[in-house]
């Protein structure tokens, strides 16, 4: 029984056994399975065309062979042997599968029966061949499988990495804002103070002028001469006026949101015009540099009051104990 006989007994379609013969080069049936389990999605419905000429005996030769046979009944080759390997191959077909897979040329007849398989080595091979496609596929669909919780790892860490980034860049932007905010008011401050110091020594000098007048500038016999103070020249900053009110806003998702107001608007505006354009459930505003948490009272205090002039930054609060 040749090769090709033996996989269509176990069950093989015979475009599988064409490709593991004529593509693969099974030389035996252990090839053949092997080809067969490995290549088993790449062997297409249709009969796969041999890459090599198939030799056949026309019925000339078979008749010729046949007569001989007949003649020499007494020597009859049951087998072929390789003669360099020693390897017993069954018939022709097999002799060229293992010449164009090893490259080996030279063989010779050989009386040696090769045993065919019996039914029940027949039943467990077929048993064992289908361990191994079940066993291979079952690798292939964890191979996909982990490759799919591979690849949405990835996505999930890499969308992470963006989310962080863009917190920071916030973050950062915020606190930019906010130490803007401290020096602009610092410097206010100053000025304030210098202008006070100002007026102080101006009232100071006028109450002496006039103690000195009423007195008359005499001490005892002497007239007292009235030392002349030098004058110092204070040059006042002006005060920057601003009309408007940047803020910066930082909802509950992440998001920022920006919007300019004027000056002398009240908070509860700012209040207004979040919940008109978000929708947003319940909540406060706090600010992060210098700490505030704006409540109630404040909703009626003008932007300028609050210290949010000419622009501040402030965080969205929700809160989760609401009761309507």
């Amino acid at each position: 029984m040749s090769l090709a006989e033996q996989l269509s007994e176990m069950g093989f379609e015979k475009n599988q056994i064409d490709s593991a013969i004529n593509i693969g080069k099974a030389a035996n049936m252990e090839q053949a399975i092997d080809w067969i389990t490995t290549h088993d999605n790449e062997i297409t419905s249709g009969a796969t065309a041999s890459s090599e000429p198939v030799l056949t005996l026309s019925s000339s030769d078979s008749a010729s062979a046949t007569a001989a046979a007949t003649a020499d009944a007494q020597v009859e080759a049951n087998s072929l042997k390789c003669d360099e390997c020693g390897k017993l191959l069954k018939d022709a077909d097999a002799a060229t599968a293992h010449a164009m897979k090893t490259n080996h040329s030279s063989f010779s007849e050989c009386t040696q029966v090769i045993k065919p398989l019996t039914n029940e080595e027949r039943e467990e091979m077929k048993k064992k061949i289908q361990e191994r496609i079940v066993a291979r596929r079952k690798e292939q669909q964890m191979a996909d499988e982990k490759r799919a919780i591979d690849m949405e790892k990835k996505r999930i860490s890499d969308g992470k990495t963006l989310l962080e980034i863009k917190q920071k860049r916030e973050e950062d932007e915020m606190k930019k804002i906010a130490e803007a905010n401290r020096r602009e008011k610092l410097e206010t401050q100053l000025a304030k103070q210098r202008a006070i110091e100002k007026i102080e020594a101006d009232k100071r000098a006028r109450r002496e002028k006039a103690a000195a007048e009423k007195s008359g500038g005499v001490v005892g016999d002497v007239p007292a001469v009235p030392t002349a103070k030098p004058q110092v020249a204070t040059v006042l900053q002006p005060t920057r006026q601003y009309d408007e009110c940047n803020l910066q806003i930082r909802l509950s998702d992440g998001s920022t949101i920006r919007h300019t107001f004027k000056a002398a608007d009240r908070f509860e505006k700012v209040i207004e015009w979040i919940h008109q354009t978000h929708h947003t459930n319940p909540f406060i505003l706090v600010q992060n540099y210098p700490k505030k948490e704006f409540n109630e009272s404040d909703n009626y205090k003008s932007l300028n009051e609050l210290g949010l002039v000419p622009s501040g930054s402030l965080m969205m609060k929700p809160l989760t104990h609401f009761q309507t």
